[in-house]
């Protein structure tokens, strides 16, 4: 079995439950760490090109090749370390509740949720740990009905049975699940789902709204869902800070504007939603995991800075 075929099976969740069970949580961070050093050193590979293509975007075009570099190797310890906290975490709640912290927005968007029914879609870009952030809502008493990606190897079957142990339902993205989304919010469940991972087939987007001042083939699909069944939008994420506590905000409501015409309607409340999801990026762009090119158009425009 190659590394790219473990990677993709279940096996590789039972590794990660087991060293979150077996070993501390100092010790996983260091090992994350070690690994993250020696992924980025290797500047030809399909991943680290495609963070420094995305950094590279998001910063306005400005970071220069040692700058990238150093982003690079941020975002990769940032992902190793999320996952490492994560499968410890999940095998040891109480330690991972008293680590929740929610910002006043965040405390309005998700009460309006559990304790008022408020229609939400809460829609996440890929920041730290989209896996934990959902575990947290599910702690605090969030009901989510998650629409998850449509074709699951075996790896994401097996991450997908653990988001299910903990409270949250989730759903690979279909039609019977787009139907059944809509019960979901009747019975007061936040709908939720990534935000920024691009299209299988970005070359047939038939939408593709301005993200970072570019064309993008990203999801769209909830603009159409929030105006049939009258919900709001909600951009939230969660961090990781420096003293190990979990940062959870939001952003204000986005209501969705209809217009006669659908490529108008659609990329409008797309564009309204990535504004505040641009602000999230940027804030925390060291933890800004997203490692498939949104832009594979600017990989000749950086040759000289991969």
């Amino acid at each position: 079995m190659s590394i790219k075929e473990f990677v993709q099976d279940s096996a590789a969740i039972k590794v990660a439950l087991w060293a979150g069970k077996t070993f501390s949580l100092p010790g996983l961070r260091n090992l994350a760490g070690f690994i993250a050093k020696i992924v980025a050193s290797r500047q030809s590979s399909n991943l680290v090109r495609t963070i420094k293509a995305n950094q590279w975007v998001i910063s306005g075009g400005v970071l220069n090749k040692e700058e990238l570099q150093q982003q690079t190797e941020l975002v990769i310890t940032s992902q190793l370390t999320s996952l490492a906290e994560y499968y410890y975490y999940y095998q040891h709640p109480e330690e991972g509740k008293g680590l929740i912290r929610l910002t006043p927005e965040a405390e309005r968007a998700f009460g309006n949720v559990r304790d008022h029914k408020v229609p939400t879609f809460i829609l996440g870009p890929h920041i730290g740990n989209f896996d934990f952030f959902m575990m947290a809502l599910s702690w605090v008493g969030v009901p989510l009905y998650v629409l998850a990606y449509p074709n699951p190897n075996n790896a994401y079957k097996e991450q997908n049975k653990l988001r299910t142990a903990v409270g949250i339902e989730v759903h690979p993205i279909s039609f019977n699940a787009f139907r059944s989304a809509k019960q979901a919010l009747k019975d007061g469940k936040a709908l939720a789902t990534g935000i920024d991972r691009p299209l299988d087939n970005p070359e047939e987007a038939k939408y593709k709204p301005v993200f970072f001042g570019r064309p993008s083939a990203i999801p769209t699909f909830y603009t159409r869902l929030c105006l049939d069944n009258g919900a709001i939008a909600r951009v939230a994420c969660g961090a990781r800070q420096a003293d190990g506590t979990f940062i959870i905000d939001a952003s204000e409501e986005i209501v969705m504007e209809a217009r006669p015409d659908l490529m108008e309607e659609t990329l409008l409340n797309a564009e309204k939603v990535l504004k505040p999801t641009e602000k999230f990026i940027r804030k925390h762009s060291g933890d800004w995991v997203m490692f498939y090119p949104i832009w594979p158009e600017v990989f000749p425009l950086i040759e000289n800075l991969l």
